[in-house]
C-alpha cells in the first residue's frame, strides 16, 4: 500500500476535460412510486387522487428534495491495546428526508398526503370506518365527540419512493444518428427509499401580505435506501 501523496501541482484544465461540468442542484426529479395492489392505492382511488396523468402530475410537483445521509451508531472497546480507543460501527442509522411541493390550485397534492396519513391513521365512528371519499371527511358521523383513531397495518401503507439526479445534458443523445434520446448510460444516480411513508405534514402558513406560490414540506420516515447509478429510464 502507497502512502505518497502525489503531486502538488495540478494542471486545471486537465482536471476539468476529465471530470467535466460540475453537478447542478436544480435537475433531479421525484417519483411517488404508489401504484400497485395495496391498501393505500384503493384508499386514494376512492379519494379520486390516484390514476396515470394525475401520478405525473405529483412528481412534476416536486420543489425541493433533500437528499438523506446516513451515519453509524458507534461502539468503543477500551483496554484491548494499551493507550488506545477502539471504534466500530454497531447499526446504521438512516435519516428522515423532506420533500417539498408546489401546491395545486385543486389543492390534491395536500389531500394526497392528508389521506396517506389518514390511512396510516384512520378515524373510526361507533358504527363505521373512513375509507376514503373525494370529499374528505365531510361526514357528520366523523366528527363526533366519541370517535377514535386506530392504526393499519405497515404492509398496507408503507411505499417506495425515488429521487434521481441527472444533468442539464440528460437528453442529449451521444449516438448523433439516432433522433431519439438514448436514456440507457446517462450520467445519472438515484435514491431508491424502501418501506417510505410520511410522518410529519409542516404547517402551512397563509398571509394576505403579498401573494407567492404556495409549498407544503412533507417529512418521510423508511427502512433504507439504495443508490443505483446509470440505470437508464427505468
Amino acid at each position: 500500500m502507497s502512502n505518497k501523496i502525489g503531486e502538488l501541482y495540478i494542471n486545471m484544465p486537465d482536471v476539468q476535460s476529465t471530470l467535466g461540468p460540475l453537478s447542478l442542484t436544480s435537475q433531479f426529479k421525484v417519483s411517488l412510486l404508489l401504484g400497485g395492489p395495496s391498501g393505500l392505492f384503493s384508499h386514494l382511488t376512492k379519494c379520486d387522487l390516484l390514476g396515470s396523468e394525475k401520478q405525473k402530475q405529483y412528481d412534476f410537483l416536486c420543489a425541493e428534495a433533500t437528499l438523506p445521509g446516513s451515519t453509524f451508531d458507534m461502539a468503543e472497546e477500551y483496554g484491548s491495546r494499551q493507550g488506545i480507543i477502539e471504534r466500530f460501527p454497531t447499526r446504521r442509522i438512516y435519516s428522515d428526508f423532506n420533500l417539498t411541493f408546489y401546491v395545486d390550485s385543486k389543492y390534491n397534492i395536500i389531500r394526497l398526503f392528508e389521506e396517506w396519513m389518514n390511512y396510516i391513521d384512520p378515524l373510526f365512528s361507533s358504527d363505521s370506518k373512513y375509507e376514503g371519499s373525494p370529499k374528505g371527511q365531510g361526514q357528520d358521523k366523523f366528527k363526533q365527540n366519541e370517535d377514535f383513531f386506530r392504526f393499519s397495518y405497515p404492509d398496507t401503507y408503507k411505499k417506495n419512493i425515488a429521487i434521481t439526479k441527472f444533468e442539464r445534458n440528460f437528453l442529449k443523445n451521444p449516438n448523433k444518428k439516432s433522433a431519439k434520446p438514448n436514456f440507457n448510460n446517462q450520467p445519472t444516480m438515484t435514491y431508491y427509499f424502501v418501506e417510505a411513508f410520511p410522518t410529519n405534514l409542516t404547517a402551512l402558513p397563509l398571509s394576505y401580505e403579498g401573494s407567492t406560490i404556495t409549498k407544503t414540506t412533507v417529512n418521510f420516515s423508511y427502512s433504507r435506501y439504495t443508490v443505483d447509478k446509470n440505470i437508464g429510464a427505468t
